[in-house]
């Protein structure tokens, strides 16, 4: 009695594998991948405690597997089988990985703190706010005579006595006075006005 299906060609030792890469057959490395790449990754896994990183270490332990066969004949394999010798690559990789892990944060903490930048919305709020403010005042000025005007803004903005006001403006210290009376008088009305 006769099989319907067909019969499956004899699947190649890890050793003539290994020759094929030593020629340099791509197809090669993808068989040992087909075949010991969950194995690789296992133990990756175990050892990093990380998928992530094992699917790394997984495909740079192949990857210089190939670059190995590309750079210098390893000769024959010198085993039954090439899970080892892709074991030893995989744990090189890992310990490269974590060295270099450890160096950036090494190198990380040797870095000084960021400055602190203070938050300055409270700031330009009240900038803003002191801007409008004055926008305001400055239109209800506007409004008084020229003469009231000048002489609020040299007593209360630059602060000057009514003496000192009074020379600025070569008028006597009572002229400034009344001066400063009707703006006050007149002054809640305009700002009212302008808010």
């Amino acid at each position: 009695m006769t099989s319907s299906r067909p019969e499956k060609p004899p699947t190649a030792r890890d050793g003539d594998l290994w020759d094929a890469l030593r020629r340099q057959d791509p197809e090669a490395l993808g068989e040992l991948f087909s075949r010991y790449a969950a194995a690789v990754h296992a133990y990756a896994v175990r050892h990093t405690g990380s998928y992530a990183y094992a699917d790394d270490a997984v495909q740079a332990a192949f990857m210089t597997a190939w670059r190995h066969f590309g750079r210098s004949d390893p000769g024959p394999l010198k085993y039954d089988t090439a899970l080892p010798w892709l074991l030893a690559i995989a744990r090189n990789e890992l310990r490269n990985t974590a060295r270099a892990r450890r160096r950036l944060t090494q190198f990380l903490l040797r870095q000084p703190a960021p400055l602190s930048h203070p938050d300055h919305a409270e700031t330009v709020a009240a900038r803003v706010d002191s801007e409008k403010h004055i926008q305001a005042v400055r239109a209800a000025l506007s409004a008084l005579p020229a003469h009231e005007r000048e002489t609020v803004e040299l007593v209360y903005w630059a602060e000057l006595s009514i003496a000192d006001a009074a020379v600025v403006l070569g008028v006597a210290e009572g002229t400034v006075k009344a001066r400063l009376s009707r703006a006050r008088r007149r002054l809640p009305a305009l700002l009212e006005e302008h808010r």
